[in-house]
């Protein structure tokens, strides 16, 4: 079976799969598709409940998941957003400046 949304955006139930699960599908499947991006605020638990009709513990479950999987992270003052998800650039030592080594001196031509 499949899931789908009535015309109001509300959940139907269609499949055997938990309803915070197919709405995690949903979302996560509008970040893969770039209609979220980077940056961009997902819906909060209030939205979610008011669009798929689900309770607010549901809702809260489908944030926690997201937020699991890396897709999205919380923004104090901001709310939900969808991650960054380039990958981290590798970390130097501390103490490393990251400029090279010098090279030793090259020896005048004939001299070998």
């Amino acid at each position: 079976m499949s899931e789908r949304e009535d015309g109001r955006g509300v959940l139907v139930r269609v499949s055997g799969e938990a309803p915070y699960r197919q709405i995690v599908g949903q979302i996560r499947g509008r970040i893969e598709s770039g209609r979220l991006r980077p940056g961009d605020r997902v819906p909060s638990a209030r939205q979610i409940t008011a669009e798929w009709g689900v309770a607010l513990a549901t809702a809260t479950k489908v944030l926690a998941a997201l937020r699991t999987e890396g897709l999205v992270t919380a923004v104090r003052g901001v709310g939900t957003v969808v991650a960054d998800r380039t990958p981290p650039r590798p970390r130097r030592p501390p103490g490393a400046s990251g400029a090279r080594a010098p090279s030793p001196p090259t020896p005048p031509p004939g001299t070998r």
